[in-house]
């Protein structure tokens, strides 16, 4: 028995309909509603044939297309300058609290300079004075710290103690008098 071979009217058929329901006709989507039935290359030369009896219908498509193009590069378009936006608004945002922060800490640099000035001012008036009264090495007297050159024997051993006793000896031992004495020995034990 004789195949019955697929013919241009069934194709032209399955064609029309996808096209009405706004679907594309390719090989594969016409050989599928036709059941899976005609070869690939018999339903491609049918197409190709009913495209050119027919020239408007590939240019639906064709402007189907452009006009998909044209809608999808506008949205792009609009897409990148909403996050060109974003980001320049992020940007600003971003250098303003930068400005803030840096006139912040310029202000506080410009009261420690004042601080500065002013204690330096202070001390050098007090060594002044100090001088004036003939040298007097009495810095407490003068509102100065104790000087540390000038250790006064109730303060010989207090904090970290002396040094020059503790380095001139080798070793300490037991005996040791001082926070940095105790922690020597340890140390070399």
């Amino acid at each position: 028995m004789a195949r019955s071979g697929l013919t241009k009217a069934q194709v032209r058929s399955v064609r029309d309909r996808m096209l009405a329901d706004g679907k594309y006709p390719s090989v594969d989507a016409v050989r599928h509603a036709l059941g899976d039935s005609g070869s690939k290359s018999t339903i491609h030369k049918y197409l190709r044939e009913l495209r050119d009896e027919d020239p408007d219908v590939g240019l639906q498509r064709d402007d189907t297309e452009e006009a998909l193009r044209a809608v999808v590069g506008q949205l792009a378009e609009r897409l990148h300058a909403n996050a060109d936006a974003r980001i320049k608004a992020r940007v600003a945002a971003l250098q303003a609290a930068h400005e803030e922060v840096l006139s912040a800490k310029e202000a506080e640099l410009a009261a420690l300079r004042d601080t500065v000035a002013a204690l330096t001012a202070r001390v050098t008036l007090l060594e002044a004075r100090r001088d004036a009264d003939g040298g007097d090495l009495d810095d407490e007297r003068y509102g100065l710290a104790p000087s540390w050159r000038t250790p006064r024997p109730d303060q010989a051993h207090a904090g970290f103690g002396r040094f020059d006793s503790g380095l001139l000896s080798s070793r300490s031992g037991p005996g040791a008098s001082s926070p940095f004495d105790m922690i020597r020995t340890v140390a070399r034990s």
